[in-house]
């Protein structure tokens, strides 16, 4: 797996849970130790995509231990971290639970998790706001240095939590937004974090924005580049720069060259 070219294969990883309660009553074994180390192993050859996968509403599994399920996956730092819920199906081990364990769910397609014994319906909907965060803001690979610095949060899952209750509070759950407008949400949730440097938080938007795409006009809240103009084009004549390339000024006086025409394979990120 190691030698094959990147982006060949992709690798999806039901965990489930971290929980070991769980893991026994759905009928599994997992040393979670032993994954870590493969999951790791195999983010150590730079050229596999691993999808890990955690399900909501299964038995012994109430808020705060999906929390932790999701904490402990997270920090694998899969490319994508789906979220998703029971699905009792006709015939099933755990539809022959659901007296014991208290499930109720659609009797219609898909056949959804509504509550457990363990986690009660406000819960569940506080779940689909954290899968929809997840998706958006993780999921979509366009925000990954912003998040990585918004990780001293008290933890990951409080991240999407939170921000999932300001897009509810906010009406913004109903509406389609652009990849800038997702920016602008995030900024604006982020005014109210008083751990959080906004300066700094802009500067790793830029970063992740100019990664993806040389863009056409700059975002409102970038760092003005005028004061060094003059020693960009002077850097960019003397290195022979191409000219879909782009060199950005960072608030800390770091200067990065985004160049466009070598992208990660993975990720399609320009190298850096």
């Amino acid at each position: 797996m190691k030698t094959m070219r990147p982006g060949l294969i992709q690798l999806e990883i039901g965990v489930q849970s971290t929980n070991p309660q769980t893991i026994k009553a759905i009928r599994r074994t997992m040393d979670f130790e032993k994954l870590k180390g493969i999951v790791e192993q195999i983010h150590s050859f730079g050229n596999i995509h691993q999808h890990l996968d955690l399900i909501a509403g299964l038995p012994y599994e109430d808020y705060d231990s999906f929390r932790n399920s999701f904490n402990d996956v997270y920090a694998l730092k899969p490319q994508q971290l789906q979220l998703g819920f029971l699905k009792v199906l006709k015939g099933s081990h755990m539809m022959e639970m659901c007296r014991e364990y208290g499930i109720v769910y659609k009797t219609q397609e898909p056949y959804e998790v509504l509550s457990t014994k363990w986690l009660d319906y406000d819960h569940v909907l506080k779940l689909k706001t954290v899968e929809n965060m997840v998706e958006v803001y993780y999921n979509s690979g366009q925000f990954q240095n912003t998040l990585e610095y918004l990780e001293n949060f008290p933890d990951a899952f409080s991240i999407y939590e939170r921000l999932g209750s300001f897009f509810m509070e906010k009406g913004y759950g109903d509406v389609s937004h652009t990849r800038m407008r997702r920016y602008e949400i995030l900024l604006e949730f982020l005014e109210d974090v008083p751990e959080i440097s906004m300066d700094q938080v802009k500067d790793q938007m830029v970063y992740d924005l100019y990664l993806r795409e040389n863009l056409k006009s700059r975002p409102g809240f970038a760092r003005d580049q005028k004061p060094f103009e003059r020693q960009i084009w002077d850097f960019r004549k003397r290195e022979k720069v191409a000219k879909n390339a782009h060199v950005e000024v960072f608030a800390d006086g770091t200067v990065l060259l985004f160049n466009y025409a070598d992208r990660d394979p993975l990720t399609n990120n320009a190298h850096v």
